[in-house]
């Protein structure tokens, strides 16, 4: 947003306003100046392994000695992205108000240079979102059909046996076929059999694909379709063996707003786990946002200008280091702008035409008399 103050031998008195008391039978116009929101965006991986359901069989019927026997869930802090938004400074409230003695006129005029930002708050107390099933069944069920589709969950299998019966009378023989069904015990022993004879058979199967076994000239797309599909397949009844590892990512943001008379500048944002993910916070698990600033510039930064000044009131922007960090190590840093680090100063009264930017409360431009 743009402010641009016109006066034509006009004289104003601007106050900081700290309280609503100090609007009680007053007028003129309030302005605030700016202050900066960082937002802070976590990447963060959930990492499951979760053991296939042939798995004590692994070694005796593929001779496989590393397969995932337990299950397991574990979460890696992966990176940091900030932000940085403006909001109104509740402690730089400012009334203008023109001077009962002074003649001429003062034109005021505000305008918007882009849609208004919109703001949420995280609170300490409660979950960020994506995030209100943490530690609760963290761990997936090994019998989850998407992720063992091969494997059969039932104890039983269905088995047909052919009877043949024959019937002689005198030298007539009549032979009689009867199919009977049942249902027998299916163990994990006798699965774990059927899948290795059908690994066995996709891969003699993929074998006489390359060979050209079938005498049939396909052509090379039909080739490569048929194989990959083969070796899918293949890789789905390895898998009731070696087990699956489950990756999913997730983003938390937090929102920090720094206060320019803290010492230290450290803000804790959350705790993090490695075994349990975001946690209450405390002093070994905790992720921070810290800012060393450059503090190049005089000002009036304690308290602002003193009631009753006859100037416009304005920011120059100090630029910060932000580090995100966790347990010593920096996991993003950036250069950015913090209005509220800046110094504040009050225009001469001398002005004519003066021109502010009210996203940073830096002047554009400045004529004087």
């Amino acid at each position: 947003m743009n402010a641009m103050l016109t006066s034509a031998l006009a004289q104003i008195r601007v106050t900081n306003i700290t309280s609503p008391e100090g609007l009680t039978g007053r007028r003129g116009v309030v302005y605030t100046l700016p202050r900066s929101v960082i937002e802070v965006e976590l990447f963060i991986t959930k990492t499951q392994l979760v053991p296939g359901p042939l798995a004590p069989y692994a070694k005796d019927y593929l001779g496989l000695q590393e397969v995932i026997t337990k299950a397991s869930a574990t979460y890696s802090l992966d990176g940091a992205e900030m932000n940085v938004f403006t909001e109104p400074d509740p402690d730089r409230v400012y009334l203008i108000e023109k001077e009962e003695k002074s003649a001429g006129e003062i034109w005021l005029t505000f305008g918007t240079s882009g849609q208004p930002a919109q703001m949420e708050k995280f609170f300490r107390d409660a979950k960020p979102k994506g995030f209100t099933t943490w530690g609760e069944a963290v761990i997936l069920s090994p019998a989850s059909d998407h992720l063992f589709s091969r494997y059969s969950e039932s104890s039983t299998r269905e088995v047909i046996d052919t009877i043949v019966r024959k019937v002689s009378v005198d030298t007539l023989i009549i032979e009689q076929t009867v199919f009977k069904r049942s249902m027998i015990g299916f163990s994990d022993k006798e699965k774990a059999e059927v899948a290795v004879d059908k690994i066995k058979q996709i891969e003699q199967d993929k074998y006489n694909l390359l060979v050209g076994y079938q005498e049939t000239a396909y052509s090379r797309e039909a080739l490569e379709f048929m194989f990959n599909k083969l070796e899918e397949e293949r890789l789905e009844y390895r898998k009731l063996f070696t087990g699956v590892e489950i990756k999913e990512r997730y983003t938390v943001k937090f929102f920090v707003t720094p206060n320019q008379a803290l010492e230290g500048q450290t803000y804790n944002l959350t705790g993090f786990s490695r075994t349990n993910g975001i946690v209450a916070t405390d002093s070994q698990n905790a992720v921070s946002l810290s800012f060393v600033r450059s503090k190049s510039l005089p000002g009036i930064v304690e308290g602002g200008p003193l009631p009753g000044t006859t100037g416009l009131v304005y920011r120059l922007p100090e630029k910060a280091e932000a580090v995100v960090s966790f347990q010593g190590k920096k996991i993003g840093r950036e250069l950015i702008e913090v209005l509220q680090f800046g110094p504040v100063y009050t225009l001469p009264p001398e002005l004519k035409r003066v021109e502010f930017d009210v996203e940073s409360g830096a002047l554009r431009y400045l004529i004087l008399e």
